[in-house]
């Protein structure tokens, strides 16, 4: 869980950090004692096989180091972590932010997984996902929704999971709006509309595809470095959506959704406890993982 924690902080699309960590798992790396043995190089290539290009020599660097961590600190053992910290979730935080390469957003992650297993860290769902719990009617009450779970603790881990994957399905609905908001505008036709509609089908491709993608490439960060925040893509919406505005039901509705789904983006930007996913972050060596 450590390990899928570190690997899925990093700004890279949760699908590749998935193959990444059951590459680890395959050749044995979730046995402490194996991955103690390992040597860089060899967790290097794993990482590769993996997938996990971008990240991969920092990221066998932070298992080597997570190795030496659990063995020297907890005899082998990360639950003798739960132990020290007397089961209580603020000093269990504490102690595993020891571990390099692992912030605030990969503890957060670490906790959505841990609290099947741990069920003192339970109830706990990390800030961002809570904010969606809120919107979708669950509100925020975390007992209250660990009573309604029947104070189930693995239910409660895959409550948290299910709602961090949340921004992912808005950015792909938000695209399609934009490609079915874009065709609509060449009707009727005409140069303009065309060339508007043109403009935002593309924009509708970037914004859906870039979810799709498994690592995002470097020319993105560097020429759509607002998409990487909420503030910038929220404005963004904004703007497409204020061009759809006009004529069609099609455009108006499309348009209006794109453009309350901005507003909400905005909105994020301004709560401090609500960090962007993996997949709208720049590629910040702050972002939830620690430099080494």
């Amino acid at each position: 869980m450590v390990m899928d924690a570190m690997l899925k902080s990093r700004p890279i699309s949760h699908d590749l950090t998935q193959r990444a960590v059951n590459k680890l798992i395959e050749v044995g790396y979730h046995d402490i004692r194996k991955l103690g043995e390992s040597s860089w190089e060899e967790r290097t290539m794993v990482l590769k096989d993996g997938g996990y290009n971008r990240y991969r020599e920092q990221g066998a660097t932070n298992l080597g180091d997570l190795a030496e961590f659990v063995n020297e600190k907890y005899d082998g053992d990360l639950n003798n972590l739960l132990k020290k910290a007397h089961n209580d979730r603020d000093e269990t935080r504490k102690l595993i932010k020891e571990i390099k390469g692992l912030g605030d957003l990969g503890v957060d992650l670490f906790f959505n997984n841990a609290q099947a297993v741990w069920p003192s860290i339970a109830p706990f769902i990390d800030g961002r996902s809570l904010e969606t719990a809120d919107n979708v009617g669950l509100g925020t009450d975390l007992d209250a929704i660990y009573a309604d779970l029947g104070r189930d603790s693995m239910s409660m881990s895959r409550l948290a999971n299910g709602l961090s994957a949340s921004f992912r399905i808005v950015n792909i609905a938000v695209g399609v709006l934009m490609v079915l908001g874009g065709i609509s505008q060449f009707f009727p036709a005409s140069m303009s509309s065309i060339i508007v509609g043109i403009y935002v089908i593309l924009f509708g491709l970037i914004v859906g595809g870039l979810e799709f993608l498994p690592n995002v490439p470097d020319y993105v960060y560097r020429y759509a470095s607002f998409l990487f925040s909420f503030l910038g893509r929220g404005a963004f919406y904004i703007f497409v959506g204020c061009i759809l505005l006009h004529d069609w039901v099609l455009r108006y509705i499309a348009g209006s959704i794109i453009g309350f789904i901005g507003l909400g983006y905005l909105a994020l930007e301004f709560i401090p406890s609500i960090e962007p996913p993996s997949n709208m972050r720049e590629n910040d060596q702050g972002w939830g993982a620690e430099q080494v």
